[in-house]
C-alpha cells in the first residue's frame, strides 16, 4: 500500500514539475509581449500578452492540486485549504479566460480598458491564489525535506502580495502595471520549482 502511494505521489509531483515549467515559460512570454507593446511602435492588444499569462497561472493552479498529496502528508488541515483555494482561483481563472477569448475572437477590441467588473474578478483570483499559495508554502516548510519547495512557493506569494497591497491602495490597474516586473521573478521561481520537483522524482 505504502508503495503505491509513493507511486501515485510521484506521478503527481512529475506532472506539477512539468507543468511549473510551463507555467513559468508562458509567464516569460507574457513578460515579452508586455514589455513589446509597452517599448515598440506595433500597436499589441493588450490580450496577446495575457493569453500566456492565463497559461501561466492555469498551470500553476493545477501544478499545487497535483501537489495535494505531498502538502497532505506534512499538513492535513493546511493541505485541504490550499487545495479548496485552488480550485476557487481555477474557477474564477476560466470566467476570465472565456470573457478575453470571446473578445478577442468575436469581438476584437483592442481590450485598452478593461471593465470595472474585471478588474474585480481579478482581485478575487488574487486573493484566493495568494491564500492557495500560502496554504502549500506553509505546509512544506513545515519539514526540513521539503522545505525548498516552501521557499520557491513562497517567491510568487510574495509578488502577488505586492500587487494586490500596491492594488488595493492605489487602485487594481496600478498594482497590475507592477507585471513588468514581477511577473519576471515569478516566471523564473516558477521554472526552478518545476526543476526541483524533477529532480526530486529523478532516480539516484
Amino acid at each position: 500500500m505504502k508503495n503505491s502511494e509513493l507511486t501515485h505521489d510521484s506521478i503527481g509531483s512529475t506532472w506539477s514539475s512539468r507543468l511549473f515549467i510551463v507555467a513559468g515559460v508562458s509567464m516569460l512570454i507574457n513578460v515579452i509581449l508586455l514589455w513589446v507593446r509597452r517599448l515598440s511602435d506595433y500597436e499589441l492588444s493588450i490580450l496577446w500578452p495575457a493569453i500566456p499569462s492565463l497559461i501561466a497561472l492555469a498551470c500553476a493552479v493545477f501544478g499545487l492540486l497535483n501537489l495535494y498529496k505531498q502538502a497532505s502528508f506534512n499538513t492535513p488541515l493546511i493541505a485541504k485549504v490550499g487545495a479548496s483555494f485552488s480550485i476557487l482561483a481555477c474557477t474564477v481563472l476560466g470566467i476570465a479566460a472565456i470573457w478575453l477569448i470571446v473578445n478577442l475572437v468575436f469581438f476584437k477590441e483592442n481590450g485598452e480598458q478593461l471593465p470595472q467588473w474585471f478588474f474585480g474578478l481579478i482581485a478575487v483570483f488574487m486573493i484566493s491564489m495568494i491564500l492557495a499559495f500560502l496554504s502549500n508554502a506553509v505546509a512544506f516548510l513545515q519539514h526540513t525535506h521539503s522545505r525548498n519547495i516552501g521557499l520557491l512557493l513562497s517567491i510568487p506569494l510574495g509578488m502577488w502580495l505586492i500587487m494586490l497591497l500596491i492594488g488595493l491602495m492605489k487602485g487594481m490597474q496600478v498594482g497590475l502595471s507592477l507585471d513588468f516586473y514581477t511577473n519576471a521573478v515569478i516566471a523564473t521561481a516558477f521554472v526552478f520549482l518545476g526543476l526541483k520537483l524533477r529532480s526530486e522524482n529523478t532516480p539516484n
